[in-house]
C-alpha cells in the first residue's frame, strides 16, 4: 500500500477466468498491463491505530485469450466493499464478541467522524456486513449460520472464525486476531 508496484511485481500467474497462462513460454504475454486503477481503503492500518482513508492505485491487466480486466491489489482489498477485511474483522470482534456499542464500533472503524441524526444511534454497516457473511457474499470460508440466528450471531462466528485464522500469539485480543485473520482471509 506504500506504493503503486510494477507490472511485473504483481502479475497474476494465469488469468482467474480462462485459466490462461500470463507468461507462456515462447510466446506473446498473455496478460499484459491495462493500466491502474485508484481506489479508496476505510479503516485502520493496525488493529489498534485511528481509521484513516488511504488512496491506493490498483494494477489492471487484460487478458489476450478472453479478454478480462483483472484487478490486483492488496490482500485486504475486498471486491465492491470501501472497509478493508481487518476492518470489518475488527468491527464484527469489536460489535458481536466483545459487546460494544455500534456507536464506538463506529468510532474505532471508520474515518467520518460526521455523522448524521440516524448514525448517533447505531451503525447499520455492522447488520450489512452480518447480512453478507450469513448469504455467503462475504468472507466464503466462515462456515453458514442456522437460519434461526441473528445476526449478532452471525457476527460472532465469523469475528471467532477470522481469529483463527491470525498467526498464532499467545497475548492477543479477540478484536487484534479477527484484524490479523481477516486481512489473510481477505
Amino acid at each position: 500500500m506504500a506504493r503503486t508496484p510494477s507490472v511485473d511485481e504483481v502479475r497474476p500467474s494465469h488469468c482467474p477466468r480462462c485459466g490462461a497462462a500470463s507468461r507462456p513460454v515462447g510466446a506473446p504475454l498473455g496478460l499484459y498491463g491495462h493500466g491502474v486503477r485508484e481506489r479508496q481503503f476505510r479503516g485502520p492500518l493496525t488493529p489498534g491505530g485511528p481509521p484513516v482513508l488511504v488512496l491506493i492505485h490498483l494494477r489492471r491487466y487484460l487478458c489476450r485469450t478472453c479478454q478480462t480486466v483483472v484487478t490486483v491489489g492488496p490482500r485486504t482489498a475486498l471486491r465492491k466493499r470501501l472497509f478493508t477485511a481487518a476492518a470489518i474483522g475488527l468491527g464484527l470482534a469489536l460489535w458481536a464478541v466483545k459487546r460494544m456499542p455500534e456507536v464506538l464500533v463506529r468510532r474505532r472503524v471508520s474515518p467520518w467522524t460526521c455523522m448524521g441524526y440516524a448514525a448517533a444511534a447505531g451503525w447499520r454497516t455492522l447488520k450489512r456486513w452480518a447480512k453478507a457473511i450469513a448469504e455467503g457474499r462475504l468472507f466464503p470460508a466462515v462456515r453458514p449460520a442456522p437460519e434461526r440466528w441473528c445476526l449478532r450471531q452471525v457476527a460472532e462466528r465469523a469475528a471467532t472464525t477470522l481469529a483463527a485464522l491470525a498467526p498464532p500469539s499467545l497475548d492477543a485480543q479477540v478484536e487484534t486476531l479477527a484484524f490479523l485473520g481477516a486481512a489473510r482471509a481477505g
